[in-house]
């Protein structure tokens, strides 16, 4: 190790020191004098002092002189960096960065042995005097060593790297290979990358125009191997759901294999497949049930190497679906529910259950079984069931009601009701014209992406807004379409027309499912939550935990930390206050303590199947437009990143 400085010039500071010492010499000392009442009458005799060139303070002069010395060396910025040999920066020819891919892709067959001989061939080559920093990869980088012309160092450095479970980005070490080379000094500069470039469509780094990109490519032939590619749970009614899962043969050779699937360790009958080389089939395991539970899935291939991309982890709960109340009226009109229901069954995510009642077949009691109830132009009930309705949205409920003849009885309305705005007459537009919805304005995002502009409005129903509430839309003419009153911790949405053919045509329009859909998962607060990750992913486990288990995720409020095992057995500890997990394991996660009801929260980890692909980057057009990008005017120290499209 040897003391070096990033900015040398800044020791010319050095000469700063002697300020001290011309200040403690040349300053005057002004002795203290007393006047004595017997002397004011003789007469002052002016007396020259003689100055005295010498330094009477030696411990203050010192202490100024090192504040100002550590000043000049905090500018020149020392560093402890390597001793090569005693070579000087003016005797290395050569600078050059390994990058060397660790994805899981080069864990197939002896790919990764390839990729360590010929680093260790290049660190053999090198010349003396020429100095080696080596960089290992996946979607993440990570420095190995910086520079170095110590051969034995850089090799055991080498030797003691493996291959990971993370996807394959060349970007990220390219980027890191030119910012270590842009500070160096050597006329020859060389990025040598070792990678089987089983990569997807990445960005292209611009490096500086000294810098020369060499590539090295490993690759070996995986026999039989085929692979799990991706997969889909897809929910139907009620706790029924299915799982279609795809299967490609990456193999020059028709194969056959056995898929099988097993749901909460219960084994599901498994597949026989046959697969021509280079085929995608995809196997559907239908009429699957929850039973109302948390399922925890795991789907298995017939194994071969490698062995990870055969396996593949999901969590799927029930608990994700949103009950659906449909109000329905004494003596309904035709179609009255009929194009509520049919948009509602469209939704995969969430999926909504729906049930039609009407008011005289429900009890009080009954109503916080549904996430969200819609009345459609349906009279309010009486004072029992009223109430019950009050604390119903007050508790958490979600209500949607449309405007229409039949709403105007027992209408709790005005600032003391707890729906929004003051309801008003019926508006009748003329024979032959119509009303639109031009725009939303919602600056919260509930149905700021709908688009209902082509609906056409016969009637509606007047309302005036109060204070508290918030209109979301307008009808063309100022009247209002859509507003919203939060009432506890529960959401009331009015639309001042219906929701059936009767006063409009919105139900016919493209906008109506959507905006149906979106709506009824805001008034229910669902929040999805993904049913698979992938090795490498950062999560909040509590946001996570909300999602999956619906209303028991209530976050516990205690200071004890969240308990979460991992796929290999070990225990994690997390900070409520910051409960991020890094997924590094393929395989299940289990997180304890995270909710009051102590609900079961389960992560699902797999590793990316595109690692498995035959498929490879083409490395002389990547070579190429590396080598394009780097004609631009771009100085030595910047590195630019530019989609790889926009090069073409």
């Amino acid at each position: 190790m040897g003391l070096s400085w990033l900015s040398p010039l800044y020791l010319l500071g050095l000469f700063l020191l002697a300020l001290p010492v011309l200040i403690h010499l040349l300053q005057k000392h002004h002795p203290r004098g007393f006047k004595f009442p017997s002397l004011m009458f003789l007469q002052q005799i002016k007396l020259q002092e003689k100055r005295r060139l010498e330094i009477r303070h030696w411990w203050l002069l010192l202490l100024r002189c090192l504040v100002l010395l550590l000043i000049v060396l905090a500018f020149a910025r020392p560093f402890l960096g390597q001793v090569h040999d005693s070579l000087s920066l003016d005797a290395i020819n050569r600078d050059s960065v390994i990058v060397i891919d660790r994805s899981h892709s080069m864990q197939s067959g002896d790919r990764w042995q390839q990729a360590q001989a010929i680093a260790l061939k290049l660190i053999d080559e090198k010349a003396a005097q020429d100095r080696i920093a080596v960089i290992v990869f996946d979607d993440s980088t990570e420095i190995v060593s910086d520079f170095s012309n110590n051969a034995d160092k850089l090799g055991a450095m080498i030797k003691r790297q493996q291959p990971g479970l993370k996807t394959t980005r060349l970007r990220p070490g390219l980027e890191q290979a030119a910012r270590l080379l842009s500070a160096s000094n050597a006329p020859d500069k060389k990025i040598l990358l070792i990678s089987d470039f089983r990569a997807a469509a990445d960005s292209v780094p611009v490096i500086s125009r000294d810098i020369d990109l060499q590539t090295f490519v490993v690759d070996a032939a995986v026999p039989a191997n085929t692979t799990i590619s991706s997969f889909s749970i897809l929910p139907s009614t009620g706790d029924a759901y299915a799982v279609n899962v795809d299967i490609r043969n990456n193999a020059a050779e028709t194969l056959q294999r056995h898929i099988s699937l097993s749901i909460n360790d219960r084994e599901i009958p498994g597949r026989e497949i046959l697969l021509e080389a280079g085929e995608t089939v995809t196997v559907n395991f239908d009429d699957l049930n929850t039973a109302g539970d948390l399922v925890r899935g795991e789907i298995s291939l017939q194994a071969d190497a490698p062995a990870l991309d055969n396996q593949a982890a999901f969590i799927y709960s029930s608990k994700q679906q949103v009950p659906v109340l449909i109000v329905e009226s004494l003596q309904p009109r035709v179609n009255q529910f009929l194009y509520i229901e049919k948009a509602l069954q469209l939704s995969r995510k969430p999926v909504f259950s729906v049930s039609r009642l009407a008011w005289h077949q429900l009890k009080a009691e009954d109503l916080a079984n549904w996430a969200v109830i819609i009345i459609n132009d349906v009279a309010m009930p009486g004072d029992e069931i009223l109430t019950a309705l009050k604390q119903y949205v007050e508790s958490g409920g979600g209500l949607l009601v449309a405007g229409g003849d039949n709403m105007q009885r027992n209408w709790p309305t005005g600032e003391d009701g707890f729906m929004p705005g003051t309801l008003m007459s019926r508006i009748d537009v003329n024979p032959g014209e119509s009303k639109s919805l031009p725009e939303f304005s919602d600056d919260r995002g509930l149905v700021g992406k709908i688009d209902l502009s082509s609906a056409s409005i016969f009637a509606y129903r007047k309302l005036e807004a109060n204070v508290h509430d918030r209109v979301l839309a307008r009808f063309s003419g100022g009247d209002v379409a859509l507003i919203e009153r939060r009432s506890g911790r529960g959401r009331v949405l009015l639309l001042t027309t219906t929701l059936d053919m009767i006063w409009n045509d919105m139900a016919v329009q493209p906008g109506f499912v959507p905006f149906l859909h979106q709506t009824l998962s805001y008034l229910s607060a669902y929040e999805p939550y993904p049913d698979r990750f992938e090795v490498g992913e950062v999560v909040d486990v509590l946001a996570y935990a909300r999602a999956l288990a619906g209303a028991e995720a209530l976050v516990a409020d205690d200071d004890s930390p969240l308990v979460v095992e991992t796929p290999d057995g070990s225990e994690i500890l997390l900070k409520r206050k910051a409960p991020l997990l890094n997924l590094a394991q393929p395989g299940f996660y289990q997180v304890h303590r995270a909710t009051r009801a102590d609900a079961r929260v389960l992560l699902a980890v797999n590793i990316n199947a595109q690692e498995a692909s035959l498929e490879r980057l083409d490395v002389e057009q990547f070579e190429a437009q590396v080598s394009a990008l780097a004609e631009a005017p771009v100085s030595a120290a910047a590195v630019v990143v530019v989609s790889s499209a926009s090069s073409s």
